[in-house]
């Protein structure tokens, strides 16, 4: 009886175990994996993506699909809800981001405030004219 508990015991806490690291996975999932993810939501590919951000971002090639994958992405990311930039939940990102550049803590938040001021006609392009500010400002968000 007693190791018949013992084995079920051990299989649960296995299972929690594996549920555990299934959940730590997916929550550190890498902004890469958030850009194929986007990518797949907004039909943009890692060309069209890669020809914008050569362009330095060039408004005139800033299509409704591209500035939605912007959105999808910093909403993955976690600092970007409702429409809304989490200040505190970026400023957390670009420190985490910023490591081995040391980056002035003071700096990264000025940055976010200064880039949560803009407003685009829509919610795609609000996040567009964020991340364009981030990218002008030179915080890095990642390699695609």
């Amino acid at each position: 009886q007693f190791q018949l508990n013992c084995v079920r015991t051990m299989r649960t806490i296995s299972l929690c175990f594996i549920a555990a690291l299934l959940v730590a996975a997916q929550a550190q999932m890498t902004a890469k994996e958030y850009v194929e993810i986007c990518n797949k939501e907004h039909g943009v590919t890692n060309t069209e993506l890669k020809q914008f951000i050569d362009s330095k971002m060039d408004p005139a090639k800033a299509t409704n699909p591209i500035k939605c994958h912007m959105k999808c992405v910093i909403e993955k990311l976690g600092f970007y809800k409702n429409n809304m930039l989490d200040e505190a939940l970026a400023a957390k990102f670009f420190k985490e981001h910023n490591k081995d550049q040391q980056a002035n803590v003071e700096t990264i938040k000025q940055t976010i405030q200064k880039c949560n001021q803009m407003k685009g006609a829509d919610p795609c392009d609000t996040a567009y004219q964020i991340v364009t500010c981030f990218v002008k400002s030179e915080l890095p968000m990642f390699a695609v």
